[in-house]
């Protein structure tokens, strides 16, 4: 019989065989490539084998198993990271009614999430846990700070570095503008952690210029509120670069922008049938050379199929 334990995107894989004299047990060290595959509508296709799939680990093809969400090999932790600086005060009112959406929609009975926010500091709002109501308390009583930074970079390393012993899949659900605002980490080391750590990154980007004006008056801060001409004199700068699709792009995952309040429960309901429909591709490393490793995904023939997956994984 066997058994698979997976840890971070490089995972145990222990088979327990029983022989005439004693039971022995193997382990072997597998990477773990969470692949999407949609057809040219945008749908979810289902129905593939491992033999339909071709993966190249710097260029030499692999021998891969296959798993999917409903074999229950994988369960989720998820990390939903919120910014919570002062140009999120309109988002915030949205965002804070999606916590009853995690346990169902995303990671099921056997999953946990934790739930953190990032302005200038990094907070831990929930740690990991499988109670939808404590979830859904902690999203719910979140609250916008008069910060102007929101280190998205740090927030993504740190929630990369607190899965580094879970099991399962492992995935981080940013909802935030597309930018960082005053991170000390790079977005190459936001990327390196993730990739080390097997997490997929998915993001419900919003413009904050966008979300102020659909926002109800109510939403927005009061006059009298720490800088309050800051969250607006904001909300006109123009972002330079993506950084949120680049962290998507790289560890396979998606964008889900959102405006208004359904729109973000839209993007959690879409995040949820994302990772139950993906098929689970590992394979063992073997004797790979120390460092980042280039992943290359495809099904060969099938032109009219569009694969995400994750573009690296780190050897130790």
């Amino acid at each position: 019989m066997k058994h698979r334990r997976i840890v971070f995107g490089v995972c145990c894989l222990s088979g327990l065989a029983l022989t005439q004299e004693r039971p022995f047990r193997t382990e072997t060290r597998v990477v773990q490539v969470p692949v999407s595959v949609t057809d040219t509508k945008g749908h979810n296709v289902d129905g593939l084998k491992a033999a339909d799939f071709v993966v190249l680990d710097d260029g030499a093809a692999q021998q891969i198993e296959l798993d999917t969400f409903g074999t229950g090999a994988a369960p989720i932790s998820l990390v939903i990271a919120i910014q919570n600086s002062a140009v999120s005060t309109p988002a915030m009112v949205k965002i804070r009614r999606i916590g009853g959406m995690i346990q169902p929609l995303v990671i099921g009975h056997r999953g946990e999430a934790a739930v953190m926010t990032f302005d200038n500091q990094i907070r831990w709002r929930q740690d990991f846990t499988s109670e939808p109501d404590l979830i859904q308390a902690s999203v719910r009583n979140l609250k916008s700070t008069s910060q102007a930074q929101a280190r998205l970079f740090d927030a993504v390393v740190e929630a990369a570095n607190r899965m580094r012993d879970r099991k399962g899949r492992k995935v981080v659900l940013l909802i935030s503008e597309t930018r960082d605002r005053g991170s000390e980490a790079r977005l190459e080391q936001a990327i390196e952690a993730v990739e080390r750590e097997g997490v997929e990154v998915f993001a419900a980007p919003y413009s904050a210029t966008a979300t102020t004006w659909i926002a109800k008056p109510e939403d927005l801060p009061p006059p009298s509120a720490p800088n309050y001409l800051a969250v607006f004199t904001e909300l006109f700068r123009l972002a330079k670069t993506n950084d949120t699709q680049a962290l998507t792009r790289a560890t396979g995952g998606s964008e889900y922008p959102f405006l208004r309040e359904r729109a973000v429960e839209q993007a959690v309901e879409a995040l949820g049938v994302e990772v139950h429909s993906q098929y689970i591709l590992s394979f063992p490393p073997g004797a790979a050379r120390p460092g980042m490793h280039q992943i290359d995904v495809s099904i060969p023939g099938r032109a009219d199929l569009s694969l995400r997956s994750r573009q690296a994984y780190w050897a130790e």
